[in-house]
């Protein structure tokens, strides 16, 4: 991750410099000097090996600097690119984000994966485009992979230390590359003739240039000669770096939240889920017709309570003998009848606290209407049953 801009050459290619002139040399001291070095390279006028390639090249490079749009077009990919990754000066196409739809809020992020091995470690360091939806994808995925694999040997783990401060700290430090991206497409906008959309390139490239980069934006902006009403979105950086935390935050809450509900009476439980998320199980459900399915497909969510054969405060009886169903419905198929009394564990429940989520002495899970249910132990636990251990 870079803070600072890149350094750039003003002539990667080197076509000022065979002309003979500076990069702000006027377009008649360009013409002077080219004409000095194509009577000394001009083949009629020199036979040696060299003239002919010599001359060649002076020629291209004069076609460039003596035409106004290709000079602009040359000076843009200069301020952004350094020599060895030019692009075509005249067959750009613009970045777009991960459908291939033209988007204008695409940024550049860096992100660096490490993963740890036994031996030795594997790091990736990879400059993203993307908008910011897809952003926060990519620094998820990076953040599982940075915080559940590269701790494994002594030279990972530093490593991957210093990833994840880089790419907490830096994501929005792309001034650069982010630079790049915007005068590149401006200029493939401008090739395409959607001089609207070149329009709005260059003024996002603007946001991160230095003064000369600025400059040259300028004279394209003057030369589309148009200038479209547009809204820019911001991006939530705060929220790309939250969701780089997103592993350790799990892991403290899951180190946490036992804790917690243990301590909770079963109303407290339902009280505080009422307006929460809820949460998927998965078993299978049996219907009527015999058919059987996820059941995560079919009906409301249960919220899980974790299941501790230790807590005694989980455990509930029956006030009067109940069917307990396969699912939170009275559609589903009954799995069991239970007499009055009969001892159980909540092992979760539903967030309009109708329906519980209950553990049979075999260890098998079904529902029952949470009005059924009365705190603490009933009938006496028997022997070898899994919902109660002392």
């Amino acid at each position: 991750m870079t803070e600072q801009m890149k350094t750039y050459s003003k002539d990667a290619l080197g076509y000022y410099r065979i002309i003979g002139v500076s990069y702000d040399a006027d377009e008649n001291l360009a013409k002077l000097k080219y004409r000095e070095r194509a009577k000394r390279w001009h083949p009629d006028h020199n036979s040696s090996d060299e003239a002919k390639e010599n001359f060649q090249k002076l020629s291209v490079a004069y076609d460039i600097i003596s035409n106004e749009n290709k000079r602009l077009t040359y000076d843009i990919l200069c301020s952004a690119y350094p020599a060895e990754k030019m692009p075509p000066l005249f067959s750009l196409k613009p970045y777009k984000n991960g459908q291939g739809r033209d988007d204008f809020n695409l940024k550049a992020i860096s992100l660096t994966k490490v993963k740890g091995k036994i031996i030795g470690e594997e790091i990736s360091c990879e400059d993203k485009i993307c908008n910011y939806n897809e952003a926060i994808k990519e620094a998820f995925s990076t953040s599982v992979v940075n915080w559940l694999c590269g701790w494994w040997s002594l030279k990972a783990f530093k490593q991957n230390i210093k990833a994840i401060i880089n790419n907490f700290n830096g994501v929005d430090k792309n001034r650069a590359q982010n630079y790049q991206l915007w005068a590149h497409n401006a200029l493939a906008y401008w090739q395409n003739k959607q001089l609207g959309n070149a329009y709005i390139s260059a003024v996002i490239a603007g946001k991160y240039a230095d003064a000369y980069q600025k400059t040259l934006l300028k004279k394209l902006m003057t030369k589309l000669g148009l200038k479209p009403n547009f809204e820019i979105k911001s991006w939530n950086f705060g929220a790309l770096r939250l969701v780089q935390l997103f592993i350790p935050l799990l892991l403290v809450l899951i180190v946490v939240l036992p804790t917690m509900i243990k301590f909770l009476p079963y109303d407290s439980i339902a009280k505080y889920f009422q307006h929460k998320d809820s949460i998927e199980y998965n078993q299978q459900v049996v219907f009527n017709d015999g058919d059987v399915i996820s059941d995560d497909m079919v009906v409301g969510k249960i919220i899980k309570i974790p299941v501790d054969i230790t807590d005694i405060s989980k455990l509930y009886h029956l006030k009067s003998e109940q069917k307990v169903m396969y699912g939170p419905s009275e559609d589903f198929d009954v799995l069991k009848r239970l007499k009055e009394g009969t001892t159980v564990r909540l092992t979760g429940i539903s967030p309009d606290k109708t329906w519980s989520r209950i553990m049979l002495d075999e260890g098998e899970m079904g529902f029952i209407q949470s009005k059924y249910l009365a705190p603490g132990i009933g009938n006496d636990i028997p022997y070898g049953s899994q919902i109660y251990q002392k």
